[in-house]
């Protein structure tokens, strides 16, 4: 068999190309929302296929998902940077993505298992350890960022974690770490995910969701105390 009459037909490897595309543009939203690339920073192809280890074609189409979301801005003759929120656009990516967490973790209450809830359970206990003096605040929200995404593995939605990672993305560099500033923030952070986490071994889907919401609106009413 030779090799023309081995290669996809093209529909598929359009779609083939769009599924690496996509796991790209979530994979460069992660990095962008826990500060690997800031705003106004350059995104450069060569750079980005190397990193994924992909070809330069579907890192080309994860810049046009992500600036069709906002996240990334496409000069014409400059190429691709990351994408600068005011704060009360990321303001509003925050509220957005509160609720949609909230979304996440009633979904995770519902299908909880016992690997889903002990995955849990060491996130937080990595948060508690990470409450006292010392602690950088931008470490401490990385962490809550890595508890987050176990959280929306549980939930088991591709698209609920493509779209809360879409939303928020760019919103931590105008408010992220700043909510985490001080040991007592950082207390009250880690208990709230103690109760969110509880609440879904629980199986309990309003109080999850209400939890979940809750970590977006402490840490942003702390964090707009901070930077007023």
């Amino acid at each position: 068999m030779s090799a023309m009459s081995k290669a996809p037909p093209p529909h598929l490897q359009q779609k083939r190309n769009r599924s690496v595309a996509d796991r790209v543009a979530l994979d460069l939203a992660y990095l962008i929302e826990t500060g690997v690339y800031k705003p106004g920073d350059r995104l450069r192809e060569v750079e980005l296929s190397e990193r994924f280890k992909v070809s330069r074609a579907p890192v080309r189409e994860a810049l046009r998902i992500l600036a069709t979301r906002s996240v990334v801005h496409i000069e014409p003759m400059k190429g691709a940077a990351v994408a600068r929120l005011s704060d009360q656009e990321a303001r509003e990516s925050v509220e957005i993505s509160a609720v949609l967490f909230g979304l996440a973790a009633r979904k995770a209450a519902a299908a909880r298992n016992d690997e889903d809830i002990t995955a849990l359970w060491r996130q937080v206990e990595r948060l508690e350890a990470m409450t006292g003096e010392g602690v950088e605040p931008q470490e401490f929200f990385r962490q809550t960022l890595r508890a987050g995404l176990v959280v929306l593995d549980a939930a088991r939605g591709s698209r609920l974690r493509s779209l809360i990672l879409d939303v928020r993305t760019g919103a931590a560099h105008n408010f992220g770490p700043y909510g985490f500033t001080t040991e007592a923030l950082r207390v009250r952070a880690a208990q709230r995910w103690r109760d969110l986490i509880e609440a879904i071994a629980r199986g309990d889907q309003d109080e999850a969701d209400r939890q979940a919401q809750l970590t977006h609106d402490d840490s942003l009413t702390a964090a707009l105390k901070v930077t007023a």
